[in-house]
């Protein structure tokens, strides 16, 4: 099938951009999971454990495990009555001491445990577009089921990064299959991940097409022989 002429012109540019950057399929180590670094409007996701049991229920510190605080734009986190606490710009394990200390006075040694999640913006063809937060660990084929799947105009050869106005491309099909995770790709918190809308006939609509050309067809033979027959019975 004939690709539309955005297609052509964004895969020459994906060619030239892989000849820049050398394999799109591998992230850096600069942002694994390890070293990844929450900033404003991020979010974390925490769990709390006493003696590396979760807190009984009613204990003050079980009103924050398995819970999600969204950081802020000065940086911070609100943790109820606890007030405040700055973490933008820290890893996951320097984030899980500084509310430990926090935590100290009302759990018997506790043990936290910090899931960064990142900021993606899903753009186009999808169920449920839209903003949402993801752990960067968790597999592609998720983030898809999360938001209800593509539109049947859109596919995932199509699919590119959008990051300051830079279109990056992945392979979202094999990754989709694969379940390969959103580190894997690549993908940082403040990327846009677009899915366009492409005008592909359905075989339905094919078929539509055939019976409709058919019927122009019969009718137009018809006609023919009704003129023939027209003719003769005149002579």
């Amino acid at each position: 099938m004939k690709r539309p002429l955005f297609f052509v012109y964004g895969y020459m540019a994906a060619l030239l951009l892989g000849a820049v950057q050398g394999n799109a399929q591998t992230a850096s180590p600069e942002f694994s999971p390890e070293a990844l670094r929450v900033t404003p409007g991020d979010a974390i996701h925490l769990y709390i454990y006493e003696n590396l049991f979760p807190s009984e229920k009613g204990k003050f510190v079980s009103n924050y495990h398995d819970k999600e605080f969204v950081v802020d734009g000065l940086g911070q986190i609100t943790l109820g009555p606890l007030g405040r606490v700055q973490i933008a710009g820290l890893k996951a394990e320097e984030i899980a001491q500084v509310l430990q200390e926090k935590f100290k006075p009302f759990a018997k040694d506790p043990f936290i445990i910090v899931v960064p999640l990142i900021r993606l913006e899903l753009k186009g063809g999808f169920s449920q577009p839209g903003l949402y937060r993801f752990n960067p660990n968790i597999s592609f084929w998720e983030v898809i089921k999360e938001v209800g799947g593509l539109h049947s105009l859109s596919s995932y050869e199509d699919m590119f990064i959008l990051r300051n106005g830079q279109a990056l491309y992945r392979g979202f099909g094999d990754a989709f299959y694969r379940g390969q995770s959103l580190y894997e790709l690549g993908l940082q918190s403040g990327d846009e991940i677009v899915a366009p809308r492409v005008n592909r006939l359905s075989f339905d609509t094919i078929i539509r097409y055939i019976q409709f050309a058919m019927s122009l067809f019969t009718f137009y033979f018809v006609l023919i022989n009704y003129n023939r027959n027209d003719n003769s019975n005149s002579l």
